[in-house]
């Protein structure tokens, strides 16, 4: 064999063995390439759901506390219809007929638990209603009411006072000393909350 031909079969057999050898780096570099590709899209995955569930765990904490505010919002409502619903009641009271009206303060002059004389203070609408002998008809052997000169500022009703001692029996502080109890009554009657 020539030396030309052994040269040619030399490089012949390289570029076979080159060619052998470039194959199994490219499978090489396509199998790196797909594992790379494939550790690469795992990593996407666990991105995208650490990132979804912190998305889902910030929505759900901000519907908490949306809810936490409308629920407040709600009660709060609620609770201001009910204040202005017994502030309306207390209105009405006073407005009712001189008949009812004055059964009403019957009923306060027969609650009070002061003896001996006790002055009647009433607001300036009433000085039509509640007299000095209305008051008279409602004194008894042990306590004896007087009209006061004096008026209160309140909506109907009556404060009774006999030296240091006074009892306020106006509407407005009847409705305060029940307040909470009417709230319940009345959140039974009036429910705002949905389920």
């Amino acid at each position: 064999m020539s030396l030309e031909a052994i040269l040619s079969k030399i490089k012949a057999d390289a570029q076979n063995e080159a060619d052998v050898i470039r194959g199994e780096a490219e499978r090489e570099k396509e199998k790196e390439r797909e594992k790379q590709a494939g550790e690469i899209e795992e990593k996407r995955k666990k991105d995208l759901n650490r990132i979804k569930a912190r998305v889902q765990d910030m929505q759900k904490r901000k519907e908490y506390h949306v809810q936490r505010e409308s629920a407040r919002q709600l009660m709060n409502a609620r609770r201001t219809l009910m204040d202005e619903a017994i502030q309306k009641a207390v209105m009405n009271l006073s407005s009712e007929s001189s008949e009812k009206y004055l059964e009403m303060i019957a009923s306060l002059l027969d609650s009070c638990n002061i003896e001996g004389e006790v002055e009647v203070l009433i607001s300036s609408a009433d000085e039509s209603r509640i007299t000095s002998k209305f008051l008279e008809k409602h004194s008894t052997d042990s306590r004896k009411y007087v009209l006061s000169d004096n008026r209160h500022k309140e909506t109907g009703g009556i404060i009774f006072r006999a030296g240091r001692i006074s009892q306020n029996g106006t509407f407005p502080m009847i409705a305060e000393l029940i307040h909470e109890k009417l709230v319940m009554e009345l959140s039974q009657i009036i429910p705002l909350e949905t389920d």
